[in-house]
């Protein structure tokens, strides 16, 4: 299965939410209260849990999150 990891505006701030391979990852943890702050760990946890996965993963975050991680991050190809 593909990992997912989304990012939403709440309130003030950003949260997260990661489906990784086997069902790891999270639900709502702020990741930040800018949206480079947001970008900053929606681009970690892609390197954590997509890069890692043989099927890759997806980013869908909000424009002004996802305009600022980088381009190779947003989807990661399978490779298994």
């Amino acid at each position: 299965m593909r990992t997912t990891v989304i990012i939403t505006k709440r309130g003030e701030g950003y949260i997260s939410t990661v489906s990784g391979q086997f069902g790891g990852g999270h639900q709502g943890a702020r990741c930040g209260l800018t949206p480079y702050e947001a970008a900053s760990a929606a681009a970690r946890y892609m390197i954590e849990y997509a890069q890692s996965n043989p099927d890759g993963g997806d980013l869908m975050a909000p424009a002004e999150v996802l305009d600022l991680v980088p381009e190779h991050l947003r989807a990661i190809k399978a490779y298994g």
